[in-house]
């Protein structure tokens, strides 16, 4: 069995893209998806808010192995020190803004992945990520390139300058979380849409 590897690489001043390779078939990770019990979003967020009734359901501990081996992947030291290095990378003023070094920002950050259903008619209306987020990514669990399936990325609050993302199965972004990564999303199609979230969180227990 191969491993799951990822990769990402410097697109705009506000994201980088990631592909992630999975060592099964597309179709076997949607019937392991089909068999979950999803819970509405409101339910698992830390203060039940839930602006997508009806539209957004998550599962954060799947019951099936080939979920579990991708919330474990996530869940390693070296992939979150590998995300980390590469958005220091390709956003140098990170360093300042954090007034943190690669390590230290390791130090103080852990790395998760929960798995996500959106249903057609999803809009996640344009945004910044909450503060507690140093980072956020999205992977796309969809067959091929689809801009209904998307995330579009702006250079302010008025969309100046869109820049939609590329989706497919394993394909997705990841951004450091600021002031001025504007970006929002959606599904506009007649199928469900399942992507991956991740999520680089503050440690402040």
């Amino acid at each position: 069995m191969q491993d799951i590897k990822i990769e990402i690489l410097p697109k705009a001043h506000n994201y980088s893209t990631l592909k992630v390779t999975f060592p099964w078939a597309r179709e076997e990770l949607i019937a392991e998806l089909e068999q979950q019990e999803w819970r509405p979003y409101g339910m698992e967020t830390a203060v039940k808010h839930d602006v997508w009734t009806g539209k957004r359901y998550k599962v954060h501990r799947p019951t099936t192995p080939k979920l579990q081996e991708i919330i474990n992947f996530f869940r390693q030291d070296s992939t979150r020190d590998y995300l980390i290095e590469c958005l220091y990378r390709d956003k140098p003023i990170l360093q300042v803004n954090w007034q943190m070094y690669p390590w230290r920002m390791s130090m103080n950050t852990e790395l998760h992945a929960e798995f996500t259903k959106d249903l057609p008619g999803f809009e996640n209306g344009l945004h910044c990520d909450m503060r507690r987020l140093a980072a956020t990514g999205v992977i796309y669990l969809c067959d091929g390139n689809n801009e209904n399936l998307a995330s579009c990325f702006y250079d302010n609050p008025m969309r100046d300058n869109p820049q939609i993302v590329e989706t497919g199965y394993g394909m997705g972004w990841v951004h450091s979380n600021d002031w001025n990564t504007w970006h929002d999303g959606w599904n506009r199609t007649d199928q469900t849409r399942y992507s991956i979230l991740l999520g680089l969180t503050l440690k402040l227990e």
